[in-house]
């Protein structure tokens, strides 16, 4: 799936976070967001996954309004992997109900401990709670549950930020792994230009709510 973002703006009250941005996103490209924090990056992938509104501009996938979109196969075909996952999962549920809830919901018949296995996280961890999950296997959980629904766009907000050089890695093994395998158009916002640099096929640069030339 394609995406084009034009002439982007949105303020938070007399405050411009994102201004004129305007690029376009091949289907099946990587890219990475870069820029100081702050810069915008945060609001613009929330703009693009419907979780935030904007004020001026418009954002296509396929040439489509994003907002023309109904709910559910925007979810489908767009999901959003959040930096803290902790926050992001529901800690009432064990892993296995959440991941069968996402199933239920798209109407998704998927091998669980198969995708844990493609997630790199032990089958036993179906059984626990997200607090009983190290950091590390909370962000491969949630990289597990949009994988299940096998979106066109992944959209990654600092997925690796707290995560030691090994695992770091590993993480993006699996998800360079899923892009082969199924072709996902993904944006991913780091810091880290190590990583941009090994697994990325373009870098954009946003500061200030501008995208650098």
């Amino acid at each position: 799936m394609s995406l084009e973002i034009q002439h982007l703006e949105k303020s938070y009250g007399n405050y411009a976070i994102l201004k004129n941005i305007s690029f376009c996103v091949s289907s099946g490209e990587s890219v990475a967001l870069m820029g100081s924090s702050g810069s915008g990056k945060s609001t613009l992938t929330k703009c693009i996954a419907r979780l935030e509104s904007f004020n001026s501009g418009q954002i296509l996938c396929d040439q489509k309004n994003i907002l023309d979109f109904p709910e559910k196969a925007f979810r489908k075909a767009i999901q959003y992997v959040f930096q803290d996952q902790l926050s992001a999962l529901n800690p009432a549920k064990l892993v296995k109900h959440l991941l069968s809830s996402v199933c239920h919901r798209f109407g998704i018949q998927e091998d669980l401990a198969e995708i844990m296995h493609q997630a790199k996280l032990a089958p036993a961890l179906l059984e626990r709670y997200p607090s009983e999950l190290s950091g590390g296997e909370r962000q491969r959980l949630g990289i597990a549950r949009a994988m299940l629904i096998k979106p066109q766009v992944l959209l990654l907000d600092e997925i690796t930020s707290a995560l030691d050089k090994n695992l770091k890695y590993e993480i993006m093994e699996v998800l360079m792994a899923y892009q082969a395998r199924y072709k996902t158009t993904m944006i991913a916002i780091t810091h880290d230009k190590a990583i941009a640099q090994k697994y990325f096929t373009r870098h954009l640069v946003i500061e200030g709510g501008r995208l650098a030339e």
